[in-house]
């Protein structure tokens, strides 16, 4: 095992609310992103926040990415199909 493995369920559980710490915190940057890109959007009339070529484009790079990290494409893919739609609906609601 590596030293740096956690070697309890309590250190494991550490090690994961460390991790969703810090997904948080990348979470709120890209909601950010999210927000201006509305911005920008509406700027130039576009009235849509879902963009389908770029969901397709977004989640076969993950799955890409997934794949080259370690991590499962069909986690990873199920992931981000869930953050593209919520955040799709934060664009879409942020300016009401």
């Amino acid at each position: 095992m590596d030293a740096q493995m956690p070697h309890n369920i309590e250190q494991v559980r550490a090690a994961i609310d460390n991790i969703d710490a810090q997904l948080i915190t990348l979470l709120a940057e890209r909601q950010s992103f999210v927000a201006r890109a509305g911005e920008v959007k509406a700027g130039e009339g576009i009235q849509d926040a879902h963009d389908p070529v770029r969901v397709e484009s977004i989640l076969r790079a993950r799955r890409e990415q997934a794949l080259d990290a370690g991590l499962n494409p069909e986690v990873a893919e199920r992931i981000w199909k869930e953050l593209i739609a919520a955040f799709t609906d934060y664009e879409q609601n942020a300016g009401r």
